[in-house]
């Protein structure tokens, strides 16, 4: 019986009984030759031709013993040979057996396991011996057990290899995911299983498919579409942001070309060359582009991208993309309001210091209107002047009330009342071509408005209508109550949520160009001819609606007419309504003292003039630390009129407070062609001031100094804080 190696396998031997083979026929030939060559046979045998064929059947006997022995000798080395290799095969069969990482079992039909491989300790913590003799049963996952008896059944049934997966306990007690190849030996009655540890590879496909989980929740909830084209241009990836900016959902782009780019060769060429940029390695940034929606509008976008590189190259582009068409408008709304607040700015200044120039002018043409009344001649020329001045006056309203610096005196206003009022006045103005239409509704709330600027704005908006209609036409006025929402806001940065009163002025002409719907607003822009018109109708009503803190809205289409829509504050019931504070027959002149705070010295020369023509007293400074030393000196007056800007650490406002701390009662009448004043707010007069907006006629000056002073006596001097004479 042959022996076997620790392993199992049988040993060969390579011994070869070559001698024994070669014996036997050598043996024979020899007792042939000396049968012949006996004594006494050759001498017996006296025919040659016996003797001769005895030879040749002795040389026949040596050439078959050759061959014989050539044969054998090939057959034992062959068998040597088989040998060897059997010897050399089973050696390496041991080898891997032994050496395997992979765990190689063998067991009978009944599960036993035969033998085990010694990687066995390795993949599951057991020796070979702790195993061999045992069922599977002891070690297989008990999930696993039907899957790998059902295996195995197949197996014997002629299904000659199988391929399964079974999870082994390892021997402290965790599971071990195993990846068989199992045959069935129907001569040997065995199973021979080879099985692969995949816990490692189990767990990298977990942690894979983990990430993978992971990037498609993160890509699926990101706000920023993301989007992957292959080489070829086709959708690879398409997030569900994607899907909600183009419309498109991911069953009808996967696996197609690119569709987003809009029709035309510009936009084609623009795609190619920022497609072969991405290609090509390049990061890109910020990339704005026109993309086209499933609906056929288009978007604009802004997109990184970046490709992403596999071993044989690139094997996509991914891109990042947000809609930004709602911030386009944002920024150009803003762009629109910086440039806006800008011409606003150096409009405001030049208004300001031209307001001082016409104070001067209007200030003393009435002086000298009536200095020269009795000469026609000369008096016609400063009716002249008081014209111009007059137009001059209106012109630096309107840039004070498009820089939104006009000073503001904000009532409870009835929006209807005013409206009608507005119509009335028209009547006469638009012609007998053009129909008014009122549509105002019933309920309509009161407006928190300045009055006199709300007719004046409107106004500008039906001339403007007018103008926009020479062969004749209809102007529609309405009023109405509005929300505007959160949403509305969004779109229109510069608006705050809540109720307004909406008063909207419409047109049947022929609409404004999209074009310059941008410009409308804009000083000095207009459409007339020239000669026609100044460009600051528009503008004033812009800056009047801005100021009051309200919203103005164009809407216009070529062919349709025009309507502009003011949306001004809703006023509280708390609002008081305009009241007339000064009876008709009240004095325009009295011999009061007036301390007057000016530090132009035209303009206050000017009105030191005004009120020495309506018998006024005056005492003068050029600034407020001069007019303080003046009350600490004990000069007496009845009225404080200062500037509000002046040069120096303390304007007009702050003059008042201290004065009023040092001169008890003190009596303060403010002039300004400027809102940049403390008093103001938002461009709204504080409750309680009086201003005298520049320029001003003397009329104005008279009729708001007898306000500011009320029907008080003339004070007989000076009475500082403290010391009040008592009556």
């Amino acid at each position: 019986m042959s022996e076997k190696t620790s392993s199992g396998y049988p040993a060969t031997n390579a011994t070869s009984p070559a001698r024994e083979n070669i014996a036997v026929p050598l043996a024979a030939v020899f007792a042939v030759a000396a049968a012949i060559c006996a004594p006494g046979i050759w001498y017996e045998r006296h025919d040659l031709l016996a003797v001769t064929g005895w030879i040749a059947a002795l040389m026949l006997a040596v050439i078959f013993v050759i061959r014989e022995l050539r044969i054998r000798r090939a057959a034992t080395r062959r068998s040597a040979e088989a040998n060897i290799k059997l010897a050399h095969e089973v050696e390496l069969h041991r080898r891997i057996f032994e050496t395997s990482l992979d765990l190689i079992l063998v067991t009978d039909r009944k599960g036993l396991f035969v033998e085990v491989s010694p990687s066995s300790k390795i993949i599951i913590g057991y020796d070979p011996g702790e195993m061999v003799g045992h069922i599977g049963i002891d070690f297989i996952h008990p999930d696993d057990l039907d899957s790998t008896r059902n295996e195995m059944r197949l197996a014997r049934r002629g299904r000659e290899t199988r391929n399964f997966e079974t999870r082994y306990i390892h021997k402290d007690g965790h599971p071990v995911t195993l990846n068989w190849t199992g045959v069935w030996s129907e001569p040997e009655q065995r199973h021979f299983f080879i099985g692969r540890d995949m816990t490692v590879q189990k767990k990298l496909e977990i942690a894979e498919r983990t990430a993978k989980e992971t990037l498609a929740a993160v890509i699926d909830a990101s706000p920023v579409a993301i989007v992957c084209l292959a080489p070829d241009r086709k959708v690879m990836v398409w997030s569900r942001a994607a899907q909600q900016i183009f419309g498109y959902t991911a069953d009808e782009v996967i696996g197609r070309p690119y569709i987003l780019v809009p029709p035309g060769e510009e936009a084609l060429a623009e795609f190619d060359e920022l497609f072969k940029r991405a290609k090509s390695g390049e990061t890109m940034r910020d990339i704005r582009v026109k993309r086209r929606r499933k609906d056929g509008s288009i978007v604009d976008i802004s997109f990184d991208a970046a490709a992403m590189q596999g071993p044989d190259g690139v094997e996509s582009i991914a891109f990042a993309l947000s809609d930004i068409t709602e911030r386009n408008k944002l920024e150009q709304q803003l762009r629109q309001a910086q440039k806006m607040d800008a011409i606003g700015q150096l409009t405001g200044g030049v208004a300001h210091d031209f307001n001082n120039m016409l104070t001067v002018i209007t200030g003393t043409i009435d002086i000298l209107s009536d200095a020269v009344a009795d000469k026609p001649e000369m008096y016609a020329i400063a009716r002249l002047i008081s014209e111009a001045a007059d137009r001059g006056a209106e012109l630096t309203a309107r840039l004070l009330a498009f820089a939104r610096k006009q000073p503001l005196q904000p009532t409870k206003t009835d929006a209807n009342e005013t409206v009608t009022e507005v119509g009335k006045l028209l009547r006469p103005t638009l012609g007998e071509n053009i129909d008014i239409e009122w549509k105002l509704e019933k309920e309509t709330w009161p407006a928190l408005v300045d009055p006199s600027q709300l007719v004046t704005a409107l106004l500008n908006l039906a001339v403007n209508a007018r103008d926009a209609m020479p062969e004749g036409g209809k102007l529609t006025l309405e009023t109405g109550n509005v929300y505007l929402d959160e949403a509305y806001a969004k779109a229109h940065s510069e608006v705050t949520p809540g109720p307004y009163v909406m008063f909207a002025v419409s047109d049947s002409g022929p609409g404004i160009p999209a074009e310059i719907h941008e410009k409308v607003f804009e000083p000095f822009f207009t459409t007339k001819g020239v000669g026609k018109g100044t460009g600051l109708g528009l503008s004033m009503v812009y800056g009047f609606t801005k100021q009051s803190g309200g919203h103005i809205k164009l809407y216009s289409e070529e062919g349709q007419g025009t309507t502009f829509k003011m949306f001004l504050p809703r006023a509280d019931r708390e609002a008081e309504s305009v009241e007339n504070v000064l009876p008709a027959s009240q004095p325009t002149a009295g011999s009061e003292t007036i301390l007057v705070v000016e530090d132009d010295p035209s303009v206050r020369n000017s009105v030191i003039a005004q009120l020495a023509s309506l018998g006024y007293k005056t005492i003068t400074a050029e600034n407020a630390t001069q007019a303080l030393d003046i009350i600490d000196g004990g000069a007496a007056f009845d009225l404080l009129f200062t500037d509000l800007i002046m040069p120096g650490p303390m304007n007009g406002s702050h003059l008042a407070k201290e004065a009023a701390k040092r001169y008890s009662p003190l009596k303060v009448l403010f002039t300004s062609g400027y809102t940049e004043s403390s008093i103001f707010h938002h461009g709204r007069l504080e409750p309680g001031i009086l201003l005298l907006a520049k320029p001003y006629r003397t009329s104005d000056l008279a009729r708001m100094v007898r306000k500011a002073l009320g029907t008080a006596e003339p004070a007989q001097d000076g009475r500082p804080a403290g010391q009040a004479s008592a009556r």
